[in-house]
């Protein structure tokens, strides 16, 4: 029997990780070998959230692993962000946009528009009456939490709803008072440099042939970037240029007030924004009223605008 990898997109989030978790112990369920990986360091609220249910983060993934293994791609179709070789995976669960993945065999591919993979990896689980006991519901409702910014983010549906509802109910858990936890830890920048806070949520995109990085990080309070704009500008350029970036943006999301501070890594990025979003120039930045998804509200934006490029 083959042994998959169960793995979420680079610089894992906590609705990657979660999924990776439970969409591999539900494979284990269906009599299917596979094992939980991750493809770099996960953030402090994942930390939180595996500490918490007292859960080990799952393992990362090995070189070995990667030229020897099967790989099933969760919260993530795009191969610019996936650690797999293209010819090893075997399936995929995503809610995002597609990619133009390509493969030269069928494999399982299943994406649904809706906030949370982990909605998805809970509603397969329902679909093939599998339960799930109060640390898995558990883990399940902060990928949600996480993910749909506590259901106020505009990728939330009813679906996603629905589920953190009776997750809530399952794992005994009081949703807002654990949000409020998960975004204090997310918001906790103690011992990271600018550069380290920039490459933790950063994603590369193919927009009509051009590589476009889009990076964010979600905090209850942006007044950290705001005191360091100096460093901040400094650290995107050199980011676009290890990257090998065309153009490279940078937003500072305002949980608690759903708004966003996009920074442009230069000039060209600094035009892009001007043309493309509706928000206030201020100093480095641009002020991106009532805009917290970098999946609905940003990046469809960017990719039109470069596709027409």
């Amino acid at each position: 029997m083959d042994e998959i990898i169960v793995i979420g997109h680079k610089n894992p989030d906590t609705d990657s990780v979660v999924a990776a978790k439970m969409y591999s112990i539900l494979m284990e369920k269906k009599g299917k070998k596979s094992f939980p990986r991750i493809a770099g360091d996960v953030n402090q609220e994942t930390k939180f959230i595996f500490s918490h249910f007292k859960e080990e983060i799952p393992k990362k993934v090995t070189k070995k692993e990667i030229d020897e293994r099967k790989f099933f791609l969760v919260d993530h179709n795009d191969i610019e962000q996936s650690v797999a070789k293209k010819e090893s995976i075997c399936g995929v669960l995503d809610h995002h946009q597609l990619s133009g993945f390509k493969t030269d065999t069928p494999l399982y591919f299943r994406i649904e528009p809706i906030g949370s993979t982990s909605t998805l990896v809970y509603k397969i689980m329902k679909e093939g009456n599998k339960t799930v006991n109060e640390k898995e519901a558990g883990l399940i409702l902060s990928g949600i939490i996480s993910d749909t910014l506590n259901l106020s983010s505009p990728t939330t549906t009813e679906e996603d709803i629905d589920s953190y509802n009776e997750l809530s109910e399952i794992s005994g858990i009081d949703p807002n008072k654990f949000a409020k936890k998960m975004f204090d830890a997310k918001s906790d920048f103690s011992g990271k440099s600018i550069k380290d806070i920039i490459y933790a949520d950063l994603k590369t995109f193919e927009f009509g042939g051009h590589k476009i990085g889009i990076g964010v990080s979600e905090t209850t309070s942006t007044s950290y970037f705001e005191k360091n704009i100096e460093e901040l500008v400094t650290s995107l350029n050199e980011v676009k240029n290890n990257e090998k970036y065309e153009a490279f943006f940078f937003g500072a999301v305002d949980i608690m007030n759903k708004n966003t501070l996009l920074f442009p890594a230069g000039e060209d990025e600094k035009n892009v924004i001007e043309k493309v979003f509706q928000g206030e120039k201020r100093n480095a930045y641009f002020f991106l009223k009532g805009v917290s998804s970098r999946k609905k509200q940003i990046s469809p934006l960017l990719s039109k605008y470069y596709e027409k490029k």
